[in-house]
């Protein structure tokens, strides 16, 4: 009974409850375009870097893999301990981490770069889903899901639609390091507008 009239108690306005899920899934896009962004951008990876092969696997596997370590842990620590919470720590590192990744001058650097963005995204990815169920109900909660499932097939597809553009496009000499660098301007506006705009729930 608690754990209900505390969901209840911190479910914002209609108004609110979409600009909230507006900014939710902002963040989760970020994770879901950097799963197939990069694969476009590899080959200019390997150049650029001189990275061998077996670090170009490792530029994608250690995403997925730390990602898959982190999904559960951080789920149940957005329930005990706040899921805006650890949305908006999912996205501060996220947007770190994708600076760093723009930064890596070797192959290394950038694997370590991509595991943090990793565990971010994981930390970010439970908490939309979860925050959806407690901020809509009815009719508005199938919506909000299936805004996000609609989202989620369209970020699939522009990955790699804008992994190819960015990259021939060399904005600043950035070439490849621009796939990273372009999440850094949605990571701080959406970690600015989560501050304002999520409401806060938990299930202890």
């Amino acid at each position: 009974m608690a754990g209900t009239g505390q969901a209840a108690a911190a479910q914002p306005g209609i108004e609110r409850r979409w600009l909230a899920a507006v900014v939710l899934i902002t963040g989760a896009l970020m994770d879901m375009i950097d799963v197939t962004i990069v694969n476009v951008a590899l080959p200019t990876i390997r150049r650029d870097l001189h990275a061998s092969s077996t670090q170009l696997e490792w530029v994608v596997s250690a995403y997925m893999l730390a990602f898959a370590a982190t999904l559960i842990v951080a789920g149940n620590l957005g329930d005990r301990f706040g899921r805006k919470r650890l949305f908006l720590i999912g996205v501060a590192f996220f947007g770190a981490a994708s600076l760093c990744a723009g930064l890596s001058g070797t192959g290394t650097e950038l694997i370590a770069a991509r595991v943090v963005q990793g565990a971010a995204a994981a930390a970010m990815a439970p908490q939309v889903l979860a925050t959806f169920r407690v901020i809509f109900s009815g009719a508005d909660r199938g919506r909000a899901f299936a805004l996000y499932g609609a989202m989620l097939g369209f970020a699939s597809a522009i990955g790699l639609v804008l992994g190819g553009v960015l990259t021939e496009a060399n904005l600043l000499g950035w070439s490849w390091r621009a796939v990273f660098f372009v999440n850094v301007p949605v990571a701080v506006c959406a970690l600015t507008a989560g501050l304002v705009i999520v409401p806060e729930t938990r299930n202890a």
